[in-house]
């Protein structure tokens, strides 16, 4: 049973006790991300993220990483476009200092100026690769067509953006944003061991004022476009279709995931097996879900030799139109419940994976998560339902980003 702390100074905790592992995961979700920057500042969650890291006021880079990694822990974070998230999955015996490490670097970051710039030459190094990655290359675009707002921005930025930032820059979007009323944590792990992190928290964790963040939906730009940029040294074309989609709020939401199931996730999936398999037209094809509060985005992606692009085109619509006329498209629909539940199922077997996906299931839904009611809702789903839903997001005309040879 999970269970929610919400201590004085707003910070909310959620609690899974898991009594029959010997670690503990340790999630901290900041609610800021990349579409909450303003142009200007492109890349800034970005960059705090990597930053912190370089150093608190208690801490030097090594006494930041050494005391988890050293008894075989791990310590990361990344940045998305609503959130920024620290985490670390230590034994039991480092449960203490992995707390005291998170909150520090939360709440004690250093942003010292020569430091920045180190870290900043790393992230223009990050931004460059990404830039000559086809796939990279292919959704910066789409993004760039599709939405009207920062959800077109980059999350590591631009490098005029992140040239741009220093240290006091940093420091001033690092105390706005991280307060304890715009953070969430989360603790994994045997019910005991938690209980004792939770006396320890209070007096890690400052009596700090700020404001809680909103989440951010994007915004669609109204004339649906088709981009196509030239690379040197590809042999393939890189494809991305994309479609407005139910919101995460929608009753449509698990249909919508259920479709995006069946059709793109794992090698029994309908588009692996009609165009990779039976047709080679591609060498891969997934398909994505992507909701916010507001509304969705339903993406297909593929990439293939550019003789085939044409015949991989023509198949991929061809597929998506005629959905609810396939013969054996219950059997498909039943293929999507069944991966999609035991999905779910499957993550409460990893403290870690788990912690994520109860704590994306908080923030969007204010919720605490019950794997066995979504089954459930999953499982009862109309396939008449599923049906209307793929014929009312695949009739529109779609987003089109395409990378190809020179």
């Amino acid at each position: 049973m999970i269970k929610k702390v919400s201590l004085n100074n707003g910070l909310d905790i959620l609690l899974i006790p898991r009594n029959s592992i010997r670690s503990i995961s340790i999630i901290t979700a900041v609610r800021s991300g990349s579409a909450h920057e303003p142009k200007e500042l492109m890349g800034i969650s970005h960059l705090i993220e990597h930053s912190v890291f370089r150093g608190t006021y208690n801490r030097n880079m090594e006494e930041i990483k050494r005391p988890i990694e050293e008894f075989g822990g791990s310590l990361n974070a990344f940045t998305g476009k609503n959130i920024t998230a620290y985490y670390a999955k230590v034994p039991l015996i480092a449960s203490k200092v992995a707390l005291e490490i998170i909150t520090d670097i939360l709440f004690n970051a250093k942003f010292d100026e020569t430091e920045i710039e180190k870290e900043k030459k790393i992230v223009l190094d990050e931004i460059a690769m990404y830039e000559d990655e086809p796939v990279e290359n292919t959704f910066e675009q789409l993004n760039k067509i599709m939405f009207s707002n920062e959800f077109a921005f980059p999350v590591l930025g631009t490098k005029e953006s992140v040239s741009n930032l220093n240290s006091k820059k940093l420091k001033e979007y690092y105390n706005e944003k991280y307060n304890p009323q715009n953070i969430v944590m989360m603790f994994v792990g045997p019910e005991k061991e938690l209980n004792s992190l939770l006396d320890d928290i209070n007096i890690l964790i400052p009596n700090k004022s700020g404001k809680k963040c909103e989440f951010k939906s994007p915004e669609f730009n109204e004339m649906v476009k088709k981009t196509e940029k030239k690379k040197d040294d590809l042999s393939q074309i890189y494809v991305a279709y994309s479609f407005k989609a139910p919101s995460k709020i929608s009753d449509d939401f698990y249909s919508a995931a259920i479709l995006k199931t069946f059709l793109g996730s794992g090698m029994s999936s309908l588009l692996f097996t009609k165009i990779r398999e039976e047709l080679g037209l591609a060498y891969e094809i997934t398909a994505d879900y992507s909701a916010y509060n507001k509304n969705g985005t339903f993406t297909i992606f593929a990439a293939t030799v550019p003789e085939n692009f044409d015949k991989l085109n023509n198949a991929v619509f061809e597929n998506l139109q005629n959905l609810s006329n396939l013969d054996n498209i219950e059997n498909w629909i039943e293929y999507g419940k069944k991966r999609l539940s035991g999905r779910y199922m499957l993550e409460t077997e990893n403290g870690l994976n788990f912690g994520f996906l109860a704590l994306d299931y908080y923030l969007s839904f204010n919720k605490l998560i019950d794997i066995d009611k979504i089954v459930k809702l999953i499982n009862s789903k109309n396939n008449s339902d599923i049906k209307k839903l793929s014929e009312n997001i695949f009739k529109s005309i779609p987003y089109i980003s395409i990378v190809k040879p020179k």
